[in-house]
Parts: C-alpha cells; sequence; structure tokens
C-alpha cells in the first residue's frame, strides 16, 4: 500500500511541477512581451518627446546649440542618444566619440524614417559598445518641414526585459507552491491510502483463507462503500466456505461410515483419498495407502487389471474378484472414471463391497437346505418304509406290529422335533420370537434344568455341579433362559462319557452375568470350533443321531443369546472337555 501512496504522491506531485513549470514560462513569456511592449512604447514616446523638444529650440542649424540640449536630457535619462543627420553622418552620441562612429545612412530605424515613417525602430548588437540594443528614431523638421536630422534612443535589451528581482519572487513562489502541493498532496493520498490499506489488508487475508477477517476503518464517499462492499464478499465467502465444510464433513462422514470401501484415484494412479472400510479390505492405514500408486496398495491382480482397463478404455468396469491375501474375501468392485480438472485428464473411483459374508450365508443356507432336506428324508423314508411293511403282512405278527409302531412313533417324535427347531430357528433368525420379561433368579434356573437332565445323568453316573460365585438376579424371559441352559447343559451330558462331570458357574460382574457350562467330556477338535453353532452341524454323528438331538440346539442357543443382546463362546480341548460361556447384560 505504501507504494500506491508514493505513486499517488510522485504522480501528484509531478503533475503539479509541470502544470507550475509551465504556468511560470507562460508567466515570464506575457511579462517578459508587456514589459518589453511597454518600454518599447515608453522609449518611442520619450524619443518624440526629445525629437519635439529639438526641433522647437532651433531650426535645425545650430547643431552646438543642439548637443547642448542634448548633453542636458542625457543628464536625465540612462539612454543612449544619438543624433544622425539625413546623409547618415553622426552628430552626436552621449556615450561614443562621434570620430569613432561608422556612417548609420544603413541603419534598419534611419531607413523606416527617411522613408517618411514617424518613426523607425531597430534590434541588434551594437558593434561599438558590443551590446544587443533597441533603437527607435524619430525625424527632426525644420521651418519647411523638411527633415535636417534624426534623433535616436537605444536602450540594452535587457532592460525591456522583466526584471531579475520579478524573476526571483516568481521562482520562489513556484517553489513554495511546489512545497504547499508535496505537503497537501501527502496528506489527501494518506487519507486515501489508509481505508484503501485496509481494504487490501482484508482481501489478503480472505485470499488466506481468513475468513472471518472484515473492513472496519473509516472511510468517505467511495472509499466507505467499498469497505462495506468487501466486507459483504467476506461475510458471503465465509458462509460459502462454512457450507463447504460442512458439506464436506458430512460427505466425509457419510464416506467413512460406507460399509462399502471408497478409494480416489488421480490422473497419476496414485492414491488420493480412501475410507475405513478400503483401509479394513486392504489391510493397510490412510497414511501407507494416500499417495502410492494402486499397483504397490492392492494386492489382487483381478483388481489390478479392472483399473489399468479402466484407465485404458475410460470405460466403468465391474466384476466380482477374489483377495487372498491379507485373508479371503469376496469382493463386488466397480471403477467408475470421472473428469479431472484439467481437460484431458481422468481420476478414477474404485468402490470395494465385501460381499464374503453374503456369499458365505447363501452357502450356509444351501448347506442348510441340503441338511434339512437329508435330516428329513430318514424319519420320513423310515415312516414310509416301516408303514409299507406293515401293509404288506408284517401287521399280521402283533409283536412286529407292536416293533414297529414304536419306531413309526420313535421317528415321527423326531420329526417333529425337527420340524419344531426348524420353525424356532427361522422365528429366532427374524427375531420373532417375542421375550416375556421378568426377574429370574439364575440359579433357581439352572437347578430347574438340571431336573429335566437327572434321568440320563443317573443313568450315566454322572455328577452336576452349581457354582454360584454371586447371587445374581437377571431382567429376562425365563423360559428363553431355561432353553438355553437345557441344550447346553443336554449336549454336556450327551458328549461326556459315564462317570463325568458338568460344572455350572454363575458369576457376576459390574454390567454383566456370565454363565459357564463346563464338562470333562470328549472335547471338540480346533477346527470344528469356529463352525459348532452352524445348523446342523455335528462333530459326532453318531452320538448325536443316538441322542435324538436335531443338530439345530447350539444355533437355537446362538440366536436366544443374541436376542437378549448377549454372546456365547466356546473353547474346549479334545479329550479333556468343552465349556461354554454366556454372557448376558444385567
Amino acid at each position: 500500500m505504501k507504494q500506491l501512496q508514493l505513486r499517488m504522491l510522485a504522480t501528484f506531485v509531478l503533475i503539479f511541477a509541470l502544470f507550475s513549470v509551465a504556468f511560470g514560462i507562460f508567466l515570464e513569456t506575457v511579462l517578459g512581451n508587456y514589459t518589453r511592449n511597454l518600454h518599447s512604447e515608453l522609449l518611442v514616446e520619450q524619443t518624440q518627446i526629445v525629437g519635439t523638444l529639438l526641433q522647437n529650440s532651433t531650426d535645425g542649424s545650430d547643431w552646438v546649440f543642439v548637443e547642448e540640449e542634448l548633453d542636458k536630457i542625457d543628464a536625465f535619462t540612462e539612454d543612449r542618444i544619438t543624433l544622425v543627420d539625413t546623409d547618415g553622418v553622426v552628430l552626436y552620441d552621449s556615450q561614443i566619440t562621434t570620430v569613432n562612429l561608422e556612417n548609420h545612412l544603413r541603419r534598419e530605424e534611419i531607413q523606416e524614417v527617411l522613408s517618411g515613417e514617424a518613426y523607425g525602430t531597430g534590434q541588434r548588437k551594437s558593434e561599438s559598445t558590443n551590446q544587443e540594443l533597441y533603437y527607435v528614431a524619430v525625424p527632426i523638421y525644420d521651418e519647411a518641414g523638411t527633415i535636417v536630422a534624426i534623433i535616436r534612443l537605444s536602450r540594452p535589451l535587457s532592460a525591456l526585459t522583466v526584471s531579475q528581482r520579478i524573476e526571483q519572487s516568481l521562482y520562489v513562489f513556484i517553489l513554495l507552491a511546489l512545497v504547499v502541493a508535496f505537503i497537501l498532496t501527502y496528506a489527501l493520498t494518506k487519507r486515501i491510502g489508509r481505508p484503501i490499506d485496509a481494504v487490501m489488508d482484508v482481501a489478503k487475508k480472505l485470499s488466506d483463507h481468513q475468513y472471518d477477517a472484515r473492513y472496519k476503518g473509516r472511510g468517505f464517499g467511495d472509499f466507505q462503500k467499498l469497505g462495506e462492499t468487501i466486507n459483504e464478499l467476506a461475510e458471503s465467502l465465509d458462509n460459502q466456505m462454512n457450507e463447504i465444510k460442512q458439506n464436506d464433513e458430512r460427505l466425509t462422514g457419510l464416506i467413512n461410515h460406507l460399509v462399502i470401501g471408497v478409494m480416489l484415484l488421480d490422473e497419476n494412479k496414485e492414491i488420493t483419498m480412501v475410507n475405513a472400510a478400503m483401509q479394513e479390505i486392504l489391510s493397510e492405514s490412510e497414511e501407507s495407502l494416500v499417495g502410492q500408486s494402486y499397483v504397490e496398495a492392492v494386492s489382487s491382480y483381478g483388481l489390478s487389471h479392472m483399473i489399468e482397463r479402466a484407465y485404458n478404455y475410460r470405460e466403468p468396469q465391474n466384476d466380482e474378484i477374489y483377495f487372498y491375501y491379507p485373508k479371503d474375501r469376496v469382493v463386488d468392485a466397480n471403477i467408475v472414471p470421472i473428469t479431472s480438472k484439467k481437460p484431458g485428464e481422468m481420476n478414477l473411483i474404485v468402490l470395494l463391497y465385501d460381499i464374503s459374508e453374503i456369499r458365505r450365508l447363501e452357502k450356509v443356507r444351501t448347506d442348510f437346505v441340503a441338511n434339512a432336506s437329508h435330516e428329513l428324508r430318514t424319519p420320513v423314508t423310515a415312516l414310509k418304509g416301516f408303514a409299507e411293511t406293515l401293509l404288506d403282512g408284517a401287521m399280521e405278527d402283533p409283536i412286529i406290529l407292536k416293533q414297529f409302531l414304536e419306531i413309526i412313533l420313535a421317528e415321527s417324535t423326531r420329526l417333529n422335533l425337527l420340524v419344531n427347531d426348524i420353525l424356532e430357528l427361522s422365528k429366532l433368525e427374524q427375531r420373532q420370537v417375542p421375550l416375556a420379561l421378568q426377574e429370574v433368579n439364575i440359579s433357581e434356573a439352572v437347578l430347574a434344568t438340571f431336573q429335566l437332565v437327572d434321568q440320563k445323568v443317573k443313568e450315566k453316573n454322572m455328577t452336576l455341579e452349581l457354582v454360584e460365585k454371586d447371587f445374581v438376579t437377571l431382567h429376562t424371559d425365563p423360559n428363553r433362559l431355561k432353553q438355553i441352559l437345557a441344550n447346553l447343559i443336554n449336549n454336556a451330558v450327551v458328549y461326556t462319557q459315564a462317570g463325568g462331570h458338568i460344572t455350572v458357574t454363575v458369576e457376576r460382574t459390574a454390567e454383566q452375568v456370565r454363565l459357564h457350562v463346563a464338562d470333562n467330556g470328549i472335547g471338540i477338535p480346533e477346527a470344528d470350533l469356529g463352525r459348532v453353532f452352524e445348523r446342523f452341524y455335528r462333530v459326532d454323528r453318531a452320538r448325536s443321531r443316538n441322542s435324538g438331538g436335531t443338530g439345530l440346539g447350539l444355533s437355537i442357543v446362538k440366536y436366544l443369546v443374541e436376542n437378549m443382546n448377549g454372546t456365547v463362546t466356546v473353547a474346549s480341548k479334545q479329550g479333556k472337555g468343552t465349556t461354554f460361556t454366556v454372557t448376558l447384560p444385567l
């Protein structure tokens, strides 16, 4: 801003200086011309007066008397007086001896008088005095009106110009005017520059993204309006940037909470943005991904090939690809080209949707249908076979009839249990089973379950133990809790050898209750631990079938616990026993 003030000051001063110089030159020229004309006229008048005096004092023949008169006049004037006859001979000169003077007949002022002019003038450098002189000549007549002589007055040209004092006064005036103009211009530019400086400062802050900057100065006229306009601009920019930030935060929040992995690639094939889902799919942090080439970040050949095709053909790509590292995944990949800021360049949006769980659930459902069909086929086939055998004549034998009817009853009962469990599991999976909540004593529920398996326990000479570390009451559905305990304890009885021991432990934490159902039975192989809660999955199929189980008990337990907002886990060592832990919120 100081540069602007200096430029304004220099411009104003330069203009005023040029104007002052031009005015001074003009004034000096006008005054010079006026002074010269004035002095010329005065010199003409003086010459005419002298001529008149001489003409009235003599008849033109008594030159001695004329010289005496001229000497008297010379005493009162500084002008040079010269008397010339009609032949050009100098008769008298107030400054130079006439003997030393040449003939003046050819002088222009003499010629003008001799030609009949009332007076003659001339300007030249005097050869006798070596000065620039201005000459005025007038005729002297005799009584007959004939020119008998010519009187001439001459004056230095320097005497006809403006005096040095006047010139000095003029230059002093111009200098003072320049000083005053400088002071006034400096004050004016400073007054003008202050609001401009403030506006420029606000504009600079706005360009540096400081949108809270405002003009607070006081200007005058259009400068105040300029300040108000810059404030309106700042307010508008502030509102727009706040809106952009809000939209950016919303968009960032939305992208980061998407279950779909999002990755943005620039025209250099480098990663510029990834969301949390993409980081999880690639098993890399944002810091290690952003700025890298996609070739280094993506470990899937299929995805790299799709991205390269999108860059080459500039067309969207879609396919289902597999990740084998860092873990097996199935993802639905979409590559979408988008226009870059620069013409001709292109960015890519890579969208990865992890469908591993969907494919797993599809397989589970497929396996469930196959397993359900297999499980249902066995009792149905048995019922059909025994019924056909009876109809073929076996019903005539009372012993065979009774035996077959008992088998048909057992198979139909098993079929009924299987269908009921399938329906129950379907309802639990869809959370369609309502819970009748009430205060339940956990220990009482465990003891009630012990009674349900008491006969099997006695047959296998086993022992049941309740370890109550804390007295716990839970606000839950008692029937569903007993159903969970019945499935877990019954499984423990089935998969524990004769003489085994089953322990149910109840303990409480600040916000949860934990139920541990532990046995010292055959245990579960480590490879099967992750699948024990799958429908129809059996570790020991023969033992499970002989016990009358449907293979859906642990799946029902899992969904019941989840409906109660709890979790169930299993820990086991083959040959040493198994522990199921149910955690429910208080």
